[in-house]
């Protein structure tokens, strides 16, 4: 049985977790979404699923402001 491991992201996990947007929205745009929030230094948590080495799965959480409520 082939484990799942769910760690912090490493810079050298970049470009497959650009590989893994990209393969799950057929674009992109939420490759690049990621790196800018992460460059601009809003990347709060930045997590990998990773399987035999390979990154399978990311998820990253930012701050959000949410306006007109009230």
């Amino acid at each position: 049985m082939t484990a799942l491991l769910i760690r912090a992201e490493r810079e050298a996990d970049r470009t497959a977790i650009a590989a893994v947007h990209e393969a799950a929205f057929g674009r992109p745009a939420e490759a690049r979404l990621v790196d800018a929030l992460r460059n601009a230094g809003k990347a709060t948590v930045s997590l990998v699923a990773v399987v035999d080495a390979g990154v399978v799965g990311h998820v990253l959480f930012s701050p959000v402001t949410i306006e007109g409520l009230g």
